[in-house]
């Protein structure tokens, strides 16, 4: 179902309203096909094996790892409205503002149906970690299940001017926040029997957004003659740029802090993180850093109290650029030049820092990329 209402104040003014829900269509599952549930479709082939003891023979899996689909299939849905208001502006501008929201619910994520709890192997120590699981014989069993919800809010800004006057210009502003408990079909949770910490900004999560795109056919040399109108004359130059903030990470390594049979879980925090935004280029060795944060192994047997993407990579910027002119041979024969230059200023982006707080260089930046790219196009239409 969807609503739409709008309302012209005048014919300048226009207040526009929307709300709709959406329902996805998945034709089949990620993980598993829904016609391979155990105990119909999971095997273990055995080659060269002991009857005794399965187990031991070279390259098999036992116990059997498997991926599995939540039995009752809810179909994942988006309820998403929208506020925006409209207005003419003088110099053919159209400035528009909008608020605009969604929460999606009954997405997908992964569980671990086969977790110990925590604390588990703290409490038995030695003792092998499978044959300590809630079903015996299985190791990780991945559940994609749709349980996980998402919310997103944005306030966004758009300034248009038509092409006039030989000028054609564009701006966009974006900021806007997404949160969730599993960003995608593959999250699997920190702790299968309780996802609270598992809650917090979307992986894509990209606070400010800038776009700027323009056209603007050159003034110059439009009344000269000959050789000068030819090769001066008719340039256009047309460019976007781009700048936005980076997305969310969380401090983390592959250990199994918690005790629960399956590594992958945060770090303790302690205190505010701080973002020096300074290029390591001596790598370990350098003390430039791109944020400082304490951080320490979480005791035996428990979870961190880090949630999930707490702390930001860094930013990106682009500066795209090209001129281009139409060189007429005939009446419907054309050679157009053009010349584009890809990161115009050729600005370094920097990588994502280093967060795994084991590696020396834990906080920093080392690498970069985005270099100039420019490339000339001679194109020939009839």
């Amino acid at each position: 179902p969807r609503i739409g209402l709008a309302y012209a104040f005048n014919s300048k003014n226009v207040l526009r309203t929307g709300f709709g829900t959406f329902y996805q269509r998945p034709g089949v599952a990620d993980n598993v096909f829904l016609g391979g549930q155990a105990p119909f479709q999971p095997f273990v082939s055995v080659a060269n094996g002991n009857v005794d003891n399965p187990g031991g023979a070279t390259g098999v899996g036992f116990p059997f790892y498997y991926m599995t689909q939540d039995p009752v299939f809810k179909i994942p849905r988006s309820h998403q409205w929208n506020v925006t208001y409209e207005r003419e502006l003088p110099m053919n501008f159209v400035l528009t503002t909008g608020s605009i929201g969604r929460v999606g619910t009954h997405l997908e994520r992964t569980r671990n149906l086969n977790q110990l709890q925590p604390g588990t192997i703290q409490a038995n120590p030695g003792v092998n970690v499978n044959a300590l699981r809630p079903y015996k014989g299985f190791a990780q069993i991945d559940a994609n299940e749709n349980a996980a919800r998402s919310e997103y809010n944005s306030f966004q800004l758009e300034a248009n001017r038509r092409f006039s006057k030989g000028i054609l210009f564009g701006f966009a502003y974006t900021l806007s926040k997404s949160m969730d408990n599993g960003s995608d079909r593959r999250a699997i949770l920190y702790n299968s029997y309780d996802d609270r910490n598992f809650w917090g900004p979307s992986n894509f999560d990209t606070r400010h957004i800038v776009m700027i795109n323009y056209l603007w056919e050159l003034p110059f040399f439009k009344s000269a003659e000959g050789a000068k109108k030819t090769l001066l004359g008719g340039w256009q130059l047309s460019g976007n740029t781009q700048w936005q903030t980076g997305t969310p990470f969380t401090v983390t390594t592959g250990d199994d802090f918690a005790g629960i049979g399956t590594g992958g879980q945060p770090w303790n925090v302690a205190g505010d993180i701080t973002y020096q935004k300074q290029f390591s280029a001596g790598g370990a060795a350098d003390p430039a850093r791109y944020f400082t944060l304490g951080v320490s192994r979480p005791a035996a047997g428990t979870f961190a109290n880090q949630t999930r993407n707490l702390y930001y990579n860094t930013s990106f910027q682009n500066w795209n650029l090209s001129a281009f002119k139409n060189f007429a041979i005939t009446e419907r024969q054309n050679i157009q030049f053009r010349a584009e230059f890809f990161n115009m200023p050729n600005h370094p982006n920097w990588n994502n820092p280093d967060a795994n707080p084991t590696s020396a260089t834990f906080g920093k930046v080392t690498s970069k990329t985005s270099e100039r790219n420019i490339q000339l196009v001679l194109r020939y239409s009839f």
